[in-house]
């Protein structure tokens, strides 16, 4: 089974093209975490080891980009939406077992 890749945005305030990546991903639906550059210094780092200097920083599993890539978040979407919704199968799984027991 598969799941959606983590999508991480790395940005600061007042960030024009931070603001525009995550509204994108927001109007998309797609979830993601915002790490502050300017306030965690853990994500800084983040960002300076992968060496970019422009921001938003975006990574998902093993890519990475900078800067507000259109196309990029599109194909996110288009992953995203092929990603079976796994968060009712624990349950589902459960009450089978359940009336499995049962007969």
């Amino acid at each position: 089974m598969t799941t959606p890749p983590q999508i991480t945005v790395y940005g600061r305030p007042a960030c024009s093209r931070c603001h525009t990546t995550t509204a994108h991903l927001k109007r998309l639906g797609l979830p993601y975490t915002y790490r502050d550059v300017t306030t965690d210094e853990a994500a800084y780092d983040a960002v300076a080891v992968l060496g970019y200097q422009e921001l938003p920083v975006v990574t998902v599993g093993d890519m990475h980009w900078s800067g507000y890539r259109h196309e990029k978040i599109k194909q996110l979407a288009e992953i995203h939406a092929a990603a079976p919704d796994v968060a009712g199968l624990e349950p589902a799984a459960e009450e089978f077992l359940a009336d499995g027991d049962a007969a």
